[in-house]
Formats: C-alpha cells, sequence, structure tokens
C-alpha cells in the first residue's frame, strides 16, 4: 500500500512538474522607466512627453521627465532614449499574415527586383536549371505594370522550360495565376473542367485547351491545396509564419489585422494562437517545446477577418474580447482588381494596349458586381445580426455605390449605430457617399500604395487622367470627420508605414508624378491613420493606438522624428525598436 502510496505521489509531482514546464512562457520586461526622450502620444490631452513608466506591459504613468523622478525607485530598469523619437506602435489594418507565410518560400520574380520581361524570364530558368526533376517550382510576384515590357507566360513557353516540373506562378495583385501542363495534371484539372464560379475560371485558347491562366481564389484552391501537401509542409509554414511576424515587428507594427484569413479548416488557428496570444495554450507551448510549432516570443498582436465562404470557422458565439489574438469580423468581396478588370466601375476602363493586350480586359468593359445585390444584403443581414464586423472588398466606383446602397436599404431593419463595417481599399470612392458612409457608421481603409506603384499605369493606361485625379480622396473623407485608415495589403505591397506615410503625404507616384494634390494630408495625421484610427476601427482605441495611462504599452522608437523629417525621406525612417506589451521584440 505504500510502495502504491509513492509511485502515485511521484506520478502526480511528474505531472505537476511537467505542466509547469509546459506552460512556461518567455520573460516580460521587468517595471522600467524610459526617460529623456521625444515621445509622440497622439493623445489630445497630452500630445507629447517626455517619460514613461511601464509595468506588466501597461503604461503606469507619462509625462515629463521630473513629474516621473518619484518612480525611479519603483523602476527596476532605467532607459535614457537620449532625446529618440518614440511613437506608439502601428497598427496594419489590412495584411494578409497567411498569404505572407506561403509567399515567403517562393521564388521572387517581382518588378522590386527586376526591371525588364528578359531579366525576369531568365532568372526563371535559372530557377529550373537549379531544380531537381520533379520538384514543384513555385515563384510570385509577375506584374506587366511595375515590370512595363513583361510577356505573361503561356502554357507552352511553361512547359517547353520546365516539362519535368510542375510550376505555379503568382501574380503581383494576387488576382491571376499561371500553371504549365504538368502542375494541372497533378492537381486533377484539364480543359474539360468546370469553371467554379464566371468570376474565377481557367483559361483557354481558342481551340478549348488550357492557356496556363488562372484567375482567382476559387479557381487556384486546388493548387493551395495540394501544395500544402506536398510542398509547404506544417513545419515549413511554421518557421516562415515566425520570420513574417518579425518583418511586421521591424517595421514598427504592433498589430496586425488579416483582412480575409485563407484557411479551409481550424488547425493553422492554432498557430496563429501560439504565435500572437499573451498566454501560451498547452498544446501549443507542447508543440513549441519539440519543435513543431515557433519557440514563443513577443510578437505582434493578430486579428482576423474569416473569409466569407469559411464562416463556419466563426466561433458559435461572440466571447469577451481577447486583447492579442482575436476574430473580430468577416470578410466578402463584391469586386476585384484593376489589374485584371475585376473592379466595377460606372464608365469603362480605357482601351489600350495595357487594358486590353496585357492585362486582357474586353473591350469596354466597366467590370462587374462578384455577388448579387439581394445576396449581399441577406449576408450584411446575417452577420450584422449575429454581432460580427463586416469587411467588404470594394476597389471601383460602381461597387462601392452599391455596397453602400445595400447598407443603406438595410437601415431602417438594422441598427448600424456602434457597427463600425468597413470598406476596403476604396481606389475610387465616390464622394457623393460621405453623409451616408457617416450616418451608417461605416469606415473606408485606403490601399494608398496603388498611387505610389501603379498609379502611372492607372492615369496612363487603365482609368486616365481625369479618373486617376480622384482616386483614393482622403484629405475629403478626413473634411468629413470620418475615421479612416491606410494599409499596404501586404503580400501585395510590404506592410512598411512610413512609404505608406509619404505616399499619403506627397501624393506622388513612383515616377514622381502627382496625382489629387488636393487630396494630400499631413505627416500627423496619415501616422493617425495607422495607428489610433486603425485601432478605432478594430474596436480597440481604449487599448492601443496612443500611448497614455492604462494603456498597453506598445510603442516603437525610431531613428528619425518624422514631424521633422522632408517628406522625400519620410519611407527611410528606420524603426530601431519595437515593444509590444511592454517588451521588445526585435532584438
Amino acid at each position: 500500500m505504500k510502495k502504491l502510496l509513492k509511485i502515485s505521489l511521484f506520478l502526480i509531482g511528474l505531472l505537476f512538474i511537467s505542466y509547469l514546464y509546459l506552460i512556461q512562457d518567455f520573460k516580460r520586461t521587468a517595471p522600467t522607466l524610459y526617460t529623456n526622450g521625444n515621445i509622440i502620444t497622439l493623445n489630445q490631452q497630452q500630445p507629447f512627453a517626455e517619460a514613461m513608466f511601464i509595468k506588466d506591459g501597461k503604461i503606469v504613468e507619462i509625462g515629463s521627465a521630473k513629474q516621473l523622478e518619484k518612480l525611479i525607485s519603483k523602476s527596476e530598469s532605467i532607459v535614457d532614449l537620449k532625446g529618440a523619437t518614440v511613437l506608439p506602435g502601428f497598427i496594419d489594418p489590412h495584411t494578409h499574415f497567411s498569404i505572407s507565410m506561403f509567399l515567403s518560400e517562393m521564388h521572387d520574380l517581382s518588378g522590386f527586383k527586376h526591371r525588364s520581361n528578359n531579366e525576369v524570364w531568365k532568372d526563371f530558368e535559372n530557377i529550373v536549371k537549379e531544380t531537381n526533376n520533379g520538384e514543384w517550382i513555385i515563384c510570385k510576384g509577375i506584374d506587366p505594370i511595375l515590370v512595363s515590357d513583361l510577356i505573361p507566360p503561356s502554357i507552352t513557353y511553361l512547359d517547353s522550360i520546365a516539362p519535368e516540373n510542375p510550376v505555379l506562378f503568382f501574380s503581383q495583385s494576387l488576382h491571376n495565376y499561371w500553371a504549365n501542363t504538368k502542375a494541372f495534371e497533378l492537381v486533377g484539372i484539364h480543359k474539360n473542367t468546370p469553371n467554379p464560379t464566371n468570376h474565377s475560371y481557367y483559361g483557354k485558347d481558342k481551340k478549348g485547351n488550357l492557356n496556363g491562366l488562372i484567375v482567382e481564389q476559387q479557381a487556384v484552391k486546388p493548387f493551395f491545396d495540394i501544395l500544402k501537401e506536398e510542398v509547404l509542409t506544417p513545419k515549413r509554414l511554421s518557421k516562415a509564419a515566425s520570420k513574417v511576424m518579425s518583418d511586421y515587428a521591424k517595421n514598427g507594427n504592433t498589430t496586425i489585422v488579416s483582412a480575409g484569413i485563407t484557411i479551409s479548416d481550424k488547425k493553422p488557428l492554432l498557430l496563429f494562437n501560439h504565435l500572437s496570444n499573451n498566454k501560451p495554450e498547452l498544446l501549443g507551448n507542447f508543440l513549441g517545446k519539440i519543435g513543431i510549432l515557433p519557440k514563443r516570443k513577443q510578437r505582434p498582436r493578430h486579428f482576423m477577418y474569416l473569409r466569407h465562404d469559411m464562416a463556419h470557422l466563426l466561433p458559435k458565439q461572440i466571447k469577451e474580447k481577447n486583447d492579442f489574438y482575436d476574430i473580430v469580423g468577416i470578410k466578402h468581396w463584391y469586386d476585384g482588381s484593376p489589374y485584371i478588370g475585376s473592379m466595377y466601375l460606372s464608365e469603362p476602363y480605357l482601351n489600350t494596349e495595357l487594358t486590353n493586350t496585357k492585362l486582357h480586359i474586353p473591350l469596354n468593359s466597366k467590370g462587374k458586381a462578384l455577388i448579387k445585390k439581394d445576396s449581399l444584403k441577406n449576408f450584411i443581414r446575417k452577420q450584422h445580426s449575429k454581432g460580427w464586423q463586416i469587411a467588404m472588398h470594394t476597389q471601383g466606383d460602381a461597387a462601392i455605390n452599391e455596397v453602400m446602397d445595400a447598407f443603406e436599404e438595410l437601415e431602417n431593419e438594422l441598427d448600424f449605430s456602434t457597427s463600425r463595417h468597413r470598406l476596403e481599399h476604396c481606389l475610387l470612392f465616390p464622394l457623393e457617399n460621405m453623409d451616408r458612409m457617416k450616418r451608417l457608421n461605416i469606415t473606408p481603409s485606403f490601399h494608398i500604395n496603388h498611387l505610389y506603384y501603379y498609379g502611372d499605369a492607372l492615369k496612363a493606361g487603365i482609368l486616365g487622367e481625369q479618373r486617376a485625379e480622384k482616386i483614393l480622396p482622403i484629405h475629403t473623407v478626413q473634411d468629413n470627420n470620418i475615421k479612416y485608415s491606410l494599409h499596404a495589403d501586404q503580400p501585395m505591397f510590404e506592410s512598411n508605414p512610413f512609404r505608406l506615410i509619404q505616399t499619403a503625404v506627397e501624393r506622388k507616384t513612383i515616377s514622381g508624378d502627382t496625382l489629387g494634390k488636393n487630396q494630400s494630408i499631413t505627416v500627423m495625421e496619415a501616422i493617425k491613420a495607422l495607428t489610433i484610427n486603425a485601432a478605432w476601427q478594430i474596436n480597440m482605441e481604449d487599448k492601443i493606438g496612443s500611448l497614455e495611462k492604462g494603456k498597453y504599452a506598445d510603442f516603437i522608437i525610431l531613428n528619425k522624428n518624422p514631424l521633422q523629417t522632408k517628406t522625400s525621406a519620410l519611407s527611410e525612417i528606420k524603426c530601431l525598436k519595437t515593444f509590444i506589451n511592454g517588451n521588445v521584440t526585435n532584438e
């Protein structure tokens, strides 16, 4: 009996020790006084400060260095900022974390690294030579706008260069793709395979044979599914996820918002939770200890809008809000991209060599809505009634008008007084929507770097000068006291906040042309769009987005003061350190 008792006590002790080991987490920063800084708080009652006292991840006191001298004895650490500029951490309000980690493992053929058609395809042919027969070759960044003479790949060309390898290309816009015959065969798609929808399809030549083109998400999904099994294994993706999160933080992002997570089951949510949540879960920490998931450290907060076709993954009911990791809503698409002709316009695209020959946009096309209006209203009615925030992808003026119509038609049926539903991208935003946007509490997030990277093409080849001058009317939205944010839509463009700020202030294209100068905003206004405004959009303005007593200590230390930097040099500002919940992330 005594022996049995000893064994039982031993096993209980072993289990208890194992439990303590599994819940062990990374070390948090001790109470710290940061002093002698130039702290831009974004708190209207106290715009600037010199010192902050941080304890247990929150700002206990903030003010002048003299005011906080009394806290020296309570500080286990004192950090002299030596006059450095401090900002609240940036909030990326519209990014694609899962796709970013997916693409991080791919060959880069983008216009950021290649300047000509010859460079792109020479690089691709070298990649094929260095790859073993039978292995997948996955490339990203195909872009006939940034690479102006680019000839998109035909299936004939891909088969001739890589007959023994399945090949898949991603466009920079992530709305169209290309594959060779080997890849189509492995996925089980042939010329008689029906298109998933009228808007998501497999391109064909005049004889009805596959030409290599794949348009939109539903058509490419079978390729994603097989890649997850054969190439991008969970362990490889976990490593990529950790790197991508670190890159967000290095750019000064302390919070990211995934706008339309592309997953088909709940398994990736375990990884996302493990990366960002404040407290580890037992299973996640166990998988981290044995190397299947990354080791835990402080990473950006992560909030998510699930895709409309993955609504079954939404929790059955909204629980108490998690300040570090949470599902906050659901996303739908009403139109698509201006770079494949699926942006929905009130007037046709230009008929140019770019639109008709390179982008394959039909003559006199206006694009069209991706869903019927009744379906949209049913979607709004259902998800709003459940308490979920809705994010609608709307690029064109016709798309924005019709989505606003749908909300307005439901105004007498549904209470939108506290909803904060969102419009995403808003490239060609019709100004006549201002009053009803305020009345319906709908908030826009602007894809501002359409202007910088693609403004020249929009002006000369896609929309024309008159419409290009009207894109992204941020100043008018601000004058109407409508809260808005800015985003990069990573991985379309890197989530670099100071690049977004410079574009919003200068309104310059990559060639130096200026579009819509009257829609320029100030540096401070642009900073607010990426901090306190973005926090408001996800109902977190009482927790993050500014530096004030009681809020989380999410802040960044910069190498320059953006309020004293030439606008032409804003994008060169570097984030030296990033702190989330008081803990440094990039050391």
